[in-house]
């Protein structure tokens, strides 16, 4: 950072400029939220430890008491992290502070209350030195450039670190920010990086705090500054004792209400400045809370910057979670508040009753939580999180009884026509290192440039319907990424980007259950208990020969399968307590299955009576082809049909799949074989009057009558 960068006043915090159409003042109750608790650690450090290592949050604004500010103590400002520690130096009675330039390679000095001769000999070099580049910029005389015999960035840095530590006093600090980018992670630095780190690790153990008038003074400091650990070169000693690492964390929900009561106030200025209707004390802090619970892991400068494109895309004061949304993922347009949208809805019955055959039960319960998202109360219950999805659903049910077909038509109903779930099959997620083929590997790692299958899904298209199927096959591993994505709506890519999952709906498939715990009659002449290794005698069980009472022996309980035969009450039970124990007792995630709450939909077995539904709509689609393959009309007798019903039903078990596995086999392979033999000409009429089989349910012959229509 620059001298012109930090400002110039020898107390209080830097004001950075605030947002279009805002500025720093609040009215009414107090709005300050409490100074954040690592604003005061880093105070009380300055006194104890000569380095201090700041992650985290490190590139955020933080609304802070503006001490410039004349007149109401309710006046807040946002600074950055340079700011606030200009501001506890000044207070502490540091004489300067000098930060490392890495874009203009400089070191530039920031006198707080030290006159010229009271600051390092090499920080007095190096600001004689940022003067001349400074007139050379300027064109005041100077060409600017760089002597011949000037150290590297590495070695000034260096020079800048030793004398600032052993200097006498008064105070002097020294910021390092972006300090992850003077070495790799990876691999060893060499040269004058390693020097650096070497000298840095030694200076932590010599040095001294400064003598002074006080009892307690502060330590000459050096301030690292890296948004994560992770990125500090190897040779960094961020486990020694004489540094102290202070975590930056994301502001909390008072800080981001001021943050928004901050840009709140601007813009209904601004708003009735501009002819704009002028807003309550109540409306304003409707909005204020509005856009405080819509920016939820947002930074405050995050909030703000919300208020410039509220300002830019000209969006009034009411409508700022509109304008946070925006922001989030970049898509002005938004189904979810759109009148054609809830009459899809409305009508969504008929729709995905069409789709998917033979589940009224599951479609109902869809429809009520797609209901709840266009209303906008998707998570209303929840005060914790209002960023969740838009909608979460987890059917469970047999094979083939349309749970992919469900996810299919929730798609078409929600984004269009044409749109499509994008799948993930979790079988192919089974092993360890299957959570960075979603997220993408860790720096480093082999394929870290390309990110992850899911999170560049979502980047590329932020309104998905997601389809995790038979997410019971996946590792437990993953099932820490769905827990942050059903509570926070996001994500944070290998590459450290973060992915917002706000406008999906995501649905997650499975057959748990199926094989259920089922209690069977007792058995018969006192076996059972006994049978298993156990002594089950009369008269408190003492299992001595003799005893007259008469023995009570419980039920066993095994397991088998389910079948479409079962109630439906009894499959659905069934379902939900596999679906518990899966979260509680399997993966032990219990928090993840309250997480998904009331989103559990079980779906029933494909009755009978359902057949000749499905089967009219796969016949439907197989004469559909005909007549765009070849121009050529295809229908079948009622003899045809009804063999066709029987041996679907025959295939029941299967669900809607053996329907349709019964189609392909007693009408399209024959077909198939009669259309290659005589291809129909255009226009041609084809009626299957009758189908034969061998009896086995195989070779299937056709009888078809064919004319010209």
């Amino acid at each position: 950072m620059s001298a012109e960068q930090q400002g110039n006043g020898p107390t209080g915090l830097r004001k950075d400029a605030p947002p279009p159409g805002s500025d720093a003042t609040q009215g009414g109750a107090d709005p300050r939220p409490a100074t954040p608790s690592w604003i005061r650690e880093l105070d009380m450090a300055l006194t104890v430890h000569p380095q201090v290592l700041l992650t985290g949050n490190v590139r955020d604004q933080y609304l802070l008491p503006d001490d410039h500010a004349a007149g109401s103590s309710a006046t807040l400002a946002p600074y950055s992290l340079g700011g606030v520690i200009e501001s506890l130096c000044a207070a502490r009675g540091y004489g300067a502070l000098a930060f490392l330039d890495q874009v203009h390679e400089r070191i530039t000095l920031l006198r707080l209350s030290a006159t010229v001769d009271q600051v390092p000999e090499v920080l007095r070099e190096f600001a004689e030195r940022d003067e001349k580049w400074r007139r050379g910029r300027d064109g005041q005389g100077a060409d600017g450039s760089d002597d011949e015999d000037e150290p590297e960035m590495l070695d000034r840095l260096r020079d800048a670190m030793v004398g600032v530590v052993h200097h006498p006093g008064p105070p002097i600090g020294l910021v390092v920010p972006y300090s992850g980018r003077l070495g790799s992670p990876q691999a060893p630095v060499a040269g004058e990086a390693a020097r650096l780190f070497a000298a840095a690790e030694e200076l932590g153990h010599t040095a001294r705090p400064v003598q002074g008038a006080s009892a307690v003074t502060p330590y000459n400091t050096v301030f690292w500054v890296v948004e994560r650990q992770e990125e500090l070169p190897r040779e960094f000693a961020v486990g020694s004792r004489a540094v102290r690492v202070i975590s930056v964390p994301q502001p909390p929900h008072d800080q981001r209400l001021a943050a928004a009561r901050h840009v709140v106030g601007g813009l209904s200025r601004y708003q009735a400045a501009t002819g704009g209707p002028a807003l309550t004390e109540a409306e304003t802090a409707t909005a204020a809370k509005a856009l405080a619970d819509s920016s939820h892991g947002m930074g405050s400068s995050e909030v703000m910057a919300i208020g410039r494109m509220a300002l830019d895309r000209n969006l009034p004061v009411q409508r700022l979670d509109e304008a946070a949304r925006l922001y989030r993922i970049g898509v002005l347009d938004n189904p979810w508040a759109t009148v054609e949208l809830r009459e899809r809805i409305a009508a969504g019955e008929e729709f995905l009753n069409g789709k998917v055959i033979g589940q009224p039960y599951a479609v109902r319960r869809t429809l009520e939580i797609f209901m709840r998202s266009a209303a906008g109360l998707n998570g209303a219950q929840a005060s914790s999180s209002p960023s969740r999805p838009r909608g979460t659903l987890f059917l469970s049910g047999p094979t083939g009884v349309g749970k992919t077909e469900l996810a299919k038509g929730v798609a078409e109903m929600i984004l269009g026509k044409d749109a499509r779930p994008i799948r993930f099959d979790m079988s192919e997620f089974a092993e360890e290192h299957a959570r960075d083929r979603l997220i993408g590997a860790p720096p480093g790692f082999v394929g870290h440039d390309a990110g992850g299958e899911l999170t560049n899904a979502v980047r590329a298209n932020p309104m998905s319907v997601l389809l995790f199927d038979e997410i019971d096959k996946a590792n437990p591993r993953l099932f820490d990424l769905f827990l942050q994505i059903l509570e926070d709506g996001r994500l944070t890519d290998g590459r450290g980007a973060t992915v917002y999952f706000t406008e999906c709906v995501l649905v997650f498939t499975s057959n748990l259950g199926i094989t259920a715990a089922v209690m069977g009659e007792p058995p018969k002449d006192g076996a059972g208990a006994g049978d298993a290794g156990g002594t089950a005698g009369a008269g408190g069980g003492t299992g001595e020969a003799g005893s007259t009472g008469a023995t009570e022996v419980a039920p066993r309980t095994n397991r088998r399968q389910l079948s479409r035969h079962d109630d439906p009450t009894i499959v659905r039970q069934s379902l939900r307590e596999a679906f518990d124990a899966f979260f509680n007792d399997t993966i032990k995630r219990p928090e993840l299955r309250n997480r998904f709450g009331d989103n559990f939909i079980p779906m029933d077995f494909m009755q009978e009576k359902w057949v000749p539904q499905i089967l009219d709509k796969a016949i439907a689609s197989v004469a559909g082809r005909v007549l765009e393959t070849h121009g050529a009309e295809l229908v079948l007798a009622d003899d045809a049909w009804e063999v066709l019903r029987v041996e679907a039903t025959r295939r029941l078990d299967h669900g809607g799949r053996g329907v349709l596995t019964a189609v392909e086999s007693a009408l399209v392979n024959p077909l198939a074989k009669e259309v290659f033999r005589t291809p129909p000409r255009r226009g041609e009429r084809l009626r299957v009057v009758a189908i034969e089989g061998d009896g086995d349910g195989e070779g299937y012959r056709l009888e078809v009558e064919r004319w010209q229509g």
